[in-house]
């Protein structure tokens, strides 16, 4: 499948005069990256979308309820192998800074895929 190009926050990119498109694991790590900055129940068509970890800056770290939610998110998208383990890693980098690893099986390529980010 191919798509518009958008990572979550940012604007489309134009580029020789059409949009970008992504295809592939780029595809799927721009979902999941939606998908866990997504608060539930903004996204009208599927209530139960989302992570909001934009909501949880500021907040008490509890690291094993974030993985237990993150994972949940991740082994349901389209693009994620489901049959495979999903591990999450939430780390407490210190004033108020959490770090996310992400481990998957990419669905199209069946290729073990990472994903790490801080919020």
């Amino acid at each position: 499948m191919i798509a518009l190009s958008h990572v979550f926050g940012n604007d489309l990119v134009l580029e020789a005069g059409t949009l970008q498109t992504v295809s592939g694991t780029e595809l799927t790590r721009q979902s999941l990256l939606r998908r866990l900055l997504t608060v539930s129940g903004n996204y009208i068509w599927q209530l139960d979308y989302g992570v909001g970890l934009p909501l949880m800056v500021g907040q008490v770290i509890a690291p094993e309820a974030m993985e237990s939610v993150i994972q949940a998110q991740v082994q349901a998208d389209a693009g994620v192998d489901s049959s495979q383990a999903v591990t999450v890693t939430v780390t407490d980098e210190g004033i108020g800074v959490c770090r996310c690893d992400v481990s998957y099986v990419d669905a199209g390529s069946g290729q073990q895929q990472n994903l790490s980010f801080s919020y």
